[in-house]
């Protein structure tokens, strides 16, 4: 159904077709403020969009800026000829120095326009400061569409959906157990270490580098997220690495779409027709608490338990899995043979 059909049936529903108490205006918002929360109950239907990275050019990334390369200390700094754009605690990629303990992804400080600065392990002497330097994150912005992630990929490889308190905690077990022995009974004080601080001995997981395996965010709404972890290898940042013109990896967010109404009266809801006449008990529901002589409080909450059983119905049912079908292949049940 269009939006004028729902229109209409709400209508009938009322017995006021002739709008002397509720106007097509007002019918119009109850329809959409329904379609917004059926949507965002049931979590359906779904879209997809491609992150970006702030102020990048491509889904995972942006051209890449040459500078040249100086270490002070364990510091090393890349100085470039003109202002650079980044941030501070943007990450890297940097490749062409040497020694290679320069190139590789790391999360940077900028302390000026033109010069970026990040940690290394040795701080050897640099034998060759031509280098470029590329964004790759970490914080990527999620797409306009999506009110809320669902999963996110990789060309087709599904990523984990983890939160910085999840990483934290794994984070400090691993520091803590280091110092631990293992047992039936559980882990225990070892006699054969000393107790190394957590603080200094828990892995820096924002720091650390791989495939990307998993994006974080701490709220289902939430506009960005990071990557985890950083991307180390050009194998890691582009389709294929050899080649001359290269391409990013795409990385594609799954979600629930941001749904804001209809737009004329020959527009129709996402949502499968299977489901409109939730949309149809979602104005009911709305316009029977209306202000004035006609408001009916037991008929409003009527409605409301009509619309919440088909939004929690259609959060089961769309959300599908192979379990959840029962023909076919599908079909569960056993067989029991007996010999006489």
């Amino acid at each position: 159904m269009n939006r004028k059909q729902l229109r209409e049936r709400v209508e009938t529903a009322l017995q006021d077709t002739d709008n002397r108490h509720w106007v097509d205006s007002e019918i119009n918002q109850y329809i959409d403020d329904a379609l917004v929360e059926f949507t965002r109950t049931s979590k359906y239907p779904q879209t997809e969009g491609s992150a970006t990275n702030p102020g990048g050019t491509t889904p995972l990334g942006e051209a890449s800026q040459a500078g040249t390369l100086t270490v002070d200390g364990k510091t090393a700094t890349i100085t470039f000829s003109g202002v650079h754009g980044y941030s501070a605690n943007n990450a890297v990629v940097v490749s062409g120095a040497s020694p290679s303990e320069y190139n590789g992804a790391f999360n940077i400080l900028v302390p000026s326009t033109t010069t970026l600065t990040y940690k290394v392990n040795f701080g050897n002497a640099v034998t060759d400061s031509s280098v470029a330097a590329v964004r790759i994150g970490p914080v990527y912005t999620k797409p306009s569409t999506i009110a809320e992630i669902v999963s996110a990929n990789i060309d087709g490889r599904e990523l984990s959906i983890y939160t910085e308190s999840e990483l934290n905690a794994a984070a400090a077990s691993r520091g803590y157990r280091y110092f631990m022995l293992e047992s039936s009974m559980g882990f225990h004080p070892n006699a054969f270490s000393s107790a190394i601080s957590t603080i200094d001995n828990t892995p820096k997981w924002r720091a650390q580098t791989g495939p990307i395996e998993a994006i974080v965010f701490n709220n289902r709404t939430a506009d960005s997220f990071r990557i985890y972890p950083l991307p180390k290898d050009d194998k890691d940042l582009y389709v294929d690495k050899d080649a001359t013109a290269k391409v990013f990896h795409t990385l594609t967010i799954r979600g629930v779409p941001i749904v804001s109404g209809l737009s004329s009266d020959t527009t129709s809801p996402a949502v499968n027709s299977y489901w409109h006449e939730a949309i149809v008990y979602g104005a009911l529901e709305r316009a029977w608490l209306k202000e004035s002589k006609l408001q009916n409080v037991e008929k409003s909450a009527m409605y409301r338990n009509k619309f919440m059983e088909q939004a929690n119905q259609a959060r089961y049912m769309e959300g599908m899995t192979s379990g959840a079908l029962s023909e076919g292949r599908n079909q569960s049940g056993f067989r029991i043979n007996r010999s006489l």
